[in-house]
């Protein structure tokens, strides 16, 4: 979890330098960083919607069993 928050950051200072630069060619080259960052944020996303929603199902679950069983 870490590793991917470190290479968005470093990722996102490198776009970030090329995009200040203003020079077209520093420009066009700052797309690639940008859309790996913008893919990685949405990654991110997706991984905190799947941890959330097997959290709330867990949840349920258990407190079914401690409800109906006990």
């Amino acid at each position: 979890m870490m590793a991917g928050h470190s290479l968005v950051k470093i990722l996102s200072g490198f776009a970030w330098t090329m995009l200040c630069m203003n020079d077209l060619l520093y420009f066009i080259g700052d797309l690639g960083p940008l859309f790996i960052v913008l893919a990685l944020t949405g990654l991110e996303l997706g991984v905190a919607i799947l941890q959330a929603y097997v959290f709330t199902i867990l949840i349920y679950i258990y407190l079914n069993d401690a409800i109906n069983l006990h």
